[in-house]
């Protein structure tokens, strides 16, 4: 073998062996990041495998960037209806049990019961407290206009906006869920500060739904939580803390709502913050493991 040959031969063994090692180093940590890379472009596009209380799910897919890889703070915003209501301090805190250890600074605006038009009302009472992003859950009560979900859903998108936000996809429990879920995609697309997290899909997997066939379970909480951690990923900076509710009131949606509560207790050493004491399980995840609740500069403008 000549000269160059032998040379571009051992460089191809090398880069061979190079590879080899980072992704030995990648299996071993579990994670997504090769040694002296970084994380590996869109490996959250796909939804790792969970078991959760014996049920084996997908997390949720997501369309677009990863949250944190796009923010310099950590103060996130997350409001919903009563599917993300159940994830609040008042009910075990899966949301900032999950989140808060990622380095994020997490408020928990969710209500039993509240249309689309709920999330402008968060928005014109909190916008202007600092929010670095946001998560958006706000479709599955849907008052049966397209034309006026899209209003109300592309105001909120526009006021958070620059900020870059989590939507969700809606559980397909009756047909024009489909229609809302069409809009979500639709102001996605027109607005390049939205990420989509296909909550639709996860949850049609079985053992993740109550009988209702729309509230999850403790099962699917807890993939609930997990899928939205996955899509935000880690805080640019930290610590993170569980900071109080505005939005508690839960009356239009007790009958579905998780049956225990959990007080809030005031961390002294955490100004204003909300904490909660919640068990914890081992989740399997991939081939490691990792524990989660089983209870499961910008312009700013306002949503009106």
């Amino acid at each position: 073998m000549s000269a160059p040959r032998l040379r571009s031969f051992l460089s191809v063994v090398a880069l061979c062996g190079l590879l080899g090692a980072c992704s030995a180093t990648s299996k071993a940590r579990g994670d997504s990041v090769l040694s002296g890379v970084g994380r590996i472009p869109g490996i959250n596009s796909s939804g790792a495998a969970v078991v959760v209380d014996g049920v084996r799910a997908n997390l949720s897919s997501i369309q677009g960037p990863t949250i944190g890889t796009l923010v310099s703070g950590n103060k996130l915003l997350v409001i919903g209806d009563s599917i993300l209501a159940g994830t609040a301090s008042r009910y075990g805190g899966a949301m900032c049990s999950a989140l808060t250890p990622m380095g994020w600074r997490v408020a928990v605006e969710a209500e039993a019961g509240q249309l689309v038009g709920f999330g402008r009302t968060v928005l014109r009472d909190r916008i202007y407290e600092g929010w670095d992003a946001a998560v958006v859950f706000l479709g599955t009560n849907y008052g049966g206009s397209a034309e006026k979900y899209q209003r109300d859903l592309t105001a909120i998108v526009e006021s958070l906006a620059p900020r870059p936000m989590l939507l969700l996809t809606a559980t397909l429990f009756r047909p024009t869920m489909n229609d809302v879920n069409n809009v979500i995609r639709a102001v996605a697309a027109s607005h390049s500060n939205v990420t989509i997290l296909d909550w639709s899909s996860t949850s049609a997997q079985p053992g993740l739904l109550n009988a209702d066939g729309i509230h999850p379970n403790n099962a699917g909480r807890s993939v609930l939580v997990q899928s939205i951690a996955n899509a935000l990923g880690n805080a640019p900076t930290s610590p993170g803390s569980c900071l109080p509710s505005k939005y508690t009131d839960d009356t239009m949606g007790r009958d579905f709502m998780p049956s225990t509560t959990v007080a809030a207790v005031a961390d002294p050493d955490i100004p204003s913050a909300v904490v909660t004491t919640s068990p914890v399980v081992t989740t399997t995840i991939g081939t490691g493991a990792t524990t989660v609740p089983p209870s499961m500069t910008t312009t700013t403008s306002v949503a009106r």
